[in-house]
């Protein structure tokens, strides 16, 4: 779009064409996260560890991938601010869940990991009193 001087906006095309990055980063992001809990699952058998990669890499892999997808999915869609917080929260839950996998036993990872059960509990139940009591008004 041009100003009033004829000029082209330098910022016009920049938003659909970073879109555009951002939405296939994201489709990767979530393909590898797929392509790697098969990994995992295949892992579990003791047939093949494909990579010789850790038990512990194998593990988090998907949680961080699918956690970064859902990130970047948020700067794409640009939710409502309590939503936007809600989705946070969820990718934060999966990339704590990786992180956690990635640590050594001990007492750190232990707290961390229920960090992660705590998040993953408050997400559930918001989206449950948010599906139970959408209006806001007084359960029956």
């Amino acid at each position: 779009m041009a100003d009033g001087c004829g000029v082209k906006n330098q910022t016009e095309g920049y938003l659909p064409r970073m879109n555009r990055i951002l939405r296939w980063l994201t489709i990767g992001l979530a393909v590898l996260a797929l392509a790697s809990c098969v990994g995992l699952l295949v892992s579990d058998s003791r047939a093949v560890n494909a990579f010789g990669l850790s038990a512990s890499v194998i593990s988090a892999a998907p949680l961080l991938l699918v956690g970064m997808s859902f990130l970047i999915v948020q700067a794409m869609m640009r939710p409502r601010l309590m939503e936007l917080l809600r989705n946070v929260l969820l990718a934060a839950a999966f990339l704590l869940w990786g992180v956690v996998q990635l640590m050594a036993p001990g007492v750190l990872s232990k707290r961390l990991g229920n960090v992660v059960i705590a998040l993953y509990v408050l997400d559930l139940a918001w989206v449950i009193l948010a599906r139970v009591n959408p209006t806001g008004q007084q359960f029956d």
